[in-house]
């Protein structure tokens, strides 16, 4: 039976990147920034998994700002599913995120090294694939983000950080390295304290004034996860870069979804100008990072994932459906 490790256990992608590998067999370990987690995360974990399955699974207590207990924990695994990075309140500087983020990595990767662990499956994200928001291009995993465009706020640029650090440390040191690269996160949810990316999903099952005129790349969680699986266990995705979004779904389109599906919050479907979202998002820290987003024009191709790993994707109705369902079985739309 082969390990892994996924660190940031209680976030939302790594939750189903955990249930992901223990449903295929694996033992599975995770990192909690604090052992008062582990109860509470088991009980997420047992809830989507069978009792032998749970049994292949266990916590250790880290932070990626530090090396402690990272060697110790890595030491005899078979791989590292590096998931955990600093998402910020569009509150922070650029310093502030990118430290964390890139540093982060940088101690997995070496720490990994350290305990003779060479194969790691990292997640990444398509800001690190994005052009100017003028572009109409159809964008693979050859295209890298320019750290100096000016549209890029603080949490993109982190993630452009952080992947260009991992490639050059993983190149350097004979580490068989991975980068998976999702666009916008939705889907079902494990338990109420991971919201994620979904907390935008909420706030239009609530059902928003005005919503703005953005496109969202949509990732499945489930698909994300089964995605790192996949490239973890493949050869031949060993030093590649997989994009993992490529059907887009607006948000006045995902409102007039909910609106439809879910009736008894009565939302009203209003469409926010785009100067009014940019005058919002001044005062809005979470809106900030819409702004680059309007209208946008470009996309990009999953193909390489599909060609190389067999990959599959839910359709983007399905996934924000499910996401929502998830929202209101744990009572949060209330």
């Amino acid at each position: 039976m082969k390990k892994v490790v996924v660190t940031g256990g209680t976030g939302f992608v790594a939750g189903w990147v955990i249930v992901e590998f223990l449903r295929a067999g694996y033992q599975v370990a995770t990192s909690v920034r604090s052992l008062n987690k582990v109860a509470g995360l088991t009980d997420e974990i047992a809830a989507a998994v069978t009792p032998a399955q749970l049994a292949q699974f266990s916590c250790f207590e880290a932070d990626l700002t530090s090396d402690r207990n990272w060697v110790a924990n890595l030491t005899g695994v078979d791989g590292v599913i590096h998931v955990a990075s600093p998402m910020g309140n569009g509150t922070e500087s650029v310093d502030e995120l990118v430290n964390v983020a890139k540093n982060g990595a940088l101690t997995v990767l070496k720490t990994a090294k350290t305990a003779g662990v060479t194969r790691i499956v990292m997640t990444s994200s398509q800001a690190v694939s994005t052009p100017s928001s003028d572009s109409t291009a159809t964008l693979d995993e050859s295209f890298w983000t320019d750290i100096n465009n000016p549209e890029l706020d603080p949490y993109r640029i982190s993630k452009v950080a952080a992947e260009t650090a991992a490639w050059d440390y993983a190149n350097a040191n004979d580490l068989q390295l991975t980068t998976i690269l999702p666009g916008a996160i939705f889907g079902p949810i494990l338990s109420a304290k991971a919201v994620s990316s979904n907390g935008i999903l909420l706030q239009l099952l609530k059902g928003l004034p005005m919503v703005p005129h953005v496109s969202l790349e949509v990732s499945d969680v489930r698909d994300l996860a089964h995605l790192h699986r996949l490239a973890f266990e493949n050869p031949v995705a060993q030093g590649k870069r997989y994009l993992a979004a490529s059907q887009s779904l607006t948000m006045l389109a995902v409102e007039r979804l909910f609106q439809t599906h879910f009736p008894e919050h009565h939302i009203k479907v209003r469409a926010l100008p785009n100067w009014g979202t940019r005058v919002v998002a001044r005062f809005v820290p979470s809106l900030r990072a819409l702004v680059p987003m309007l209208n946008r024009q470009y996309h990009h191709t999953t193909a390489a994932a599909e060609h190389d790993l067999g990959w599959t994707q839910h359709r983007p109705q399905e996934t924000v459906l499910a996401a929502a369902k998830a929202l209101q079985h744990f009572e949060l739309d209330r």
